[in-house]
């Protein structure tokens, strides 16, 4: 599959079933949401790695990252400093970056909200950022558990945010699109009388309700 094909595969599926469908966990902290209501985002990471409290290397990665990539940030630490806000969300969206992922703060709030730009972060916070730390990009992050390599692919949505692994792309797609057919037949059989209980019985109860 192309990247395109791989990206409009994955648009189809809710995170959550992402989740399920691959070998070893692969979301990101739950404190991270979305601060645009109804927003989803899927493409390629563009990886940034920020010293705490710093975002010069947010500021190259617009510069730096390709139309449709989703420009995701490790800062470091508590989500106390904003490491995003209205002049990025407004410079991506210029360029075509398809959203901005963080494990920090953000702040524009009410810009961000009105430009409809995916941003997906653990926190607001009106203090803003220091400059001069490098920081670096397009290298292996770390959020939470879970390792992060430029060209991964990072899928957002109401629920939270996973990253996928560029090399299993193909066999969670697969996996994913078993669970969903598995799913659709439970729903069925609900809608035809048989109870619930009955049904996760014959599945080992893996599935939540």
């Amino acid at each position: 599959m192309t990247q395109q094909e791989i990206i409009a595969a994955l648009k189809e599926l809710p995170t959550a079933t992402l989740s399920e469908a691959t070998s070893k966990p692969c979301d990101l902290p739950p404190i991270i949401h979305r601060v645009v209501p109804n927003a989803c985002v899927v493409g390629p990471a563009f990886t940034v790695r920020c010293p705490l409290g710093d975002n010069t290397a947010v500021t190259r990665s617009v510069d730096q990252a390709e139309p449709g990539d989703v420009i995701i940030i490790d800062c470091g630490g508590p989500p106390r400093t904003a490491m995003w806000g209205e002049t990025a969300t407004f410079a991506s969206q210029v360029k075509g970056i398809a959203g901005c992922v963080t494990n920090g703060a953000v702040r524009d709030i009410d810009a961000i909200v009105a430009s409809g730009f995916p941003v997906f972060s653990a926190g607001l916070s009106l203090r803003g950022s220091t400059k001069g730390q490098p920081g670096e990009t397009n290298v292996d992050i770390v959020i939470g558990d879970i390792v992060i390599q430029p060209g991964d692919f990072v899928c957002a949505d109401a629920d939270g945010v996973v990253v996928i692994p560029a090399a299993d792309v193909d066999d969670v797609l697969n996996e994913a699109a078993r669970l969903r057919a598995d799913e659709q037949s439970r729903n069925e059989r609900i809608k035809s009388g048989t109870p619930l209980a009955e049904i996760l019985a014959e599945s080992g109860n893996r599935r939540p309700s």
